[in-house]
């Protein structure tokens, strides 16, 4: 079964095209859940809804679907996000 280890490791490799670095890098994946069945990320956006936050979104889906072929659910939470560097 996969692990929130493995779900953190394949965020890890997904790079939000604006800034270069990746999901988890950018702080952006707040909680991971894993079942049998499904794969469920909390995450925020710098902007829900551009360009840039929908291909890593894509990237994130494509990532974490390739580990087993489990179900893959991302909930945008609704607060602000902000550069870690900020």
């Amino acid at each position: 079964m996969v692990t929130e280890a493995d779900v953190r490791a394949a965020l890890d490799r997904v790079i939000h095209p604006t800034f270069g670095l990746s999901l988890i890098a950018l702080n952006m994946v707040r909680v991971v859940r894993v079942s049998e069945s499904i794969i469920e990320v909390d995450l925020v956006m710098n902007c829900p809804g551009c360009p840039a936050s929908e291909v890593a979104l894509a990237q994130a889906r494509r990532s974490l679907a390739a580990l087993n072929g489990q179900a893959v659910k991302l909930n945008l939470l609704p607060q602000v996000w902000a550069p870690p560097w900020e």
